[in-house]
């Protein structure tokens, strides 16, 4: 695996996992309809009698004593759930990973390279009142956070009411639940006025869609992924729909028989126009592979990485690009 590959595996475990083109860039009235943008805001917060209970991803219930004013967040997605309900200026540290919004440089960078690496005694050098972590992968550190009594909430999202649930309990632990239930609803009126900009244009069918997630082994999204979830949303009939797994190995033999019309791959934010192409003609030289429709009427797209992995605020620009990808002529270009 070269550099890119293996940085971009990191990124999509830890984010919550051609011929062809980037997808065209919004029209005015789809843009207006996305604007939910995961930055710092200035709304109130709440007016919240404290202590407050929020049920985490494992089921349990974590009371939460006061206001919480010095949080780390150790996942993308949750660090930018904190920004768009306005509790930015209640951190005080985030992992490496954490990039956006931009406000994110302000706050002390936790360094990390897979789940197992983080430094239990960086997190307790903080001093903070609350952590916010991932789910299955970061069970252990939340037992070992918890044993030496460091507030922990976990979340994990594969899915829109993942998010949403993501989205409540740090709104409700971090006293902005007002701003929380604004975002969600936001993000409920975006996916619709995009379903309904699609719709004309689905009269033809559905186009068959492969999203490839990594490269050596092959492996995909399925349908019980927060990314396959994406794709079904605006009308993409997922190739590998029959698979029960999130995230599952295939065979090139099995994908070249199912014949996708759209190739999706993700791409790092910022990556240079050499490393997509690059990308793009690994996939074509691959043996087999000009046989399918996607390489010969060049729909291969590549999608930002932070837009299509991160299950949070922003995912209806990922959801956004997918509709794009799949229905080009619903998008002209201004």
């Amino acid at each position: 695996m070269n550099t890119y590959l293996n940085r971009l595996f990191l990124v999509l475990l830890l984010s919550g996992m051609t011929a062809g083109c980037r997808p065209e860039t919004t029209s005015s009235s789809s843009a207006q309809a996305v604007q939910s943008e995961a930055k710092e805001t200035q709304a109130p917060q709440d007016s919240v009698a404290y202590p407050v209970t929020v049920t985490d991803y494992r089921g349990q219930d974590v009371t939460i004593q006061t206001q919480p004013q010095r949080i780390i967040s150790l996942m993308p997605a949750h660090t930018e759930i904190l920004f768009a309900i306005g509790a930015g200026e209640q951190m005080v540290g985030c992992t490496t990973l954490c990039d956006y919004p931009p406000e994110t440089d302000e706050l002390k960078k936790i360094a990390i390279a897979n789940p197992g690496s983080i430094s239990l005694e960086a997190l307790v050098e903080l001093q903070p009142d609350l952590i916010i972590l991932g789910g299955d992968y970061h069970r252990l550190l939340a037992e070992q956070l918890e044993k030496i009594q460091v507030p922990v909430l976990s979340f994990e999202s594969q899915s829109l009411a993942d998010i949403e649930k993501s989205i409540l309990g740090i709104a409700k632990a971090t006293g902005h639940t007002s701003r929380g239930k604004q975002i969600i609803e936001q993000i409920k009126n975006d996916i619709q006025a995009i379903q309904e900009q699609i719709k004309p244009f689905q009269e033809q069918g559905r186009p068959r869609v492969f999203y490839q997630v990594w490269d050596q082994p092959l492996m995909t999204a399925g349908p019980e992924s927060f990314i396959g979830e994406l794709i079904t949303l605006v009308g993409g009939e997922n190739i590998f729909s029959d698979v029960k797994i999130a995230y599952p190995q295939v065979s090139e033999e099995t994908l070249i028989v199912r014949n996708p019309d759209v190739i999706l791959l993700p791409g790092l934010k910022n990556s240079q126009q050499a490393d997509a192409r690059e990308a793009i003609a690994t996939l074509q030289q691959r043996p087999g592979w000009q046989e399918m429709n996607a390489v010969k009427n060049q729909r291969i797209y590549i999608i930002e990485d932070d837009l299509i992995s991160r299950p949070g605020p922003r995912v209806v620009h990922g959801l956004q690009k997918v509709a794009q990808a799949l229905y080009p002529e619903a998008f002209p270009k201004p």
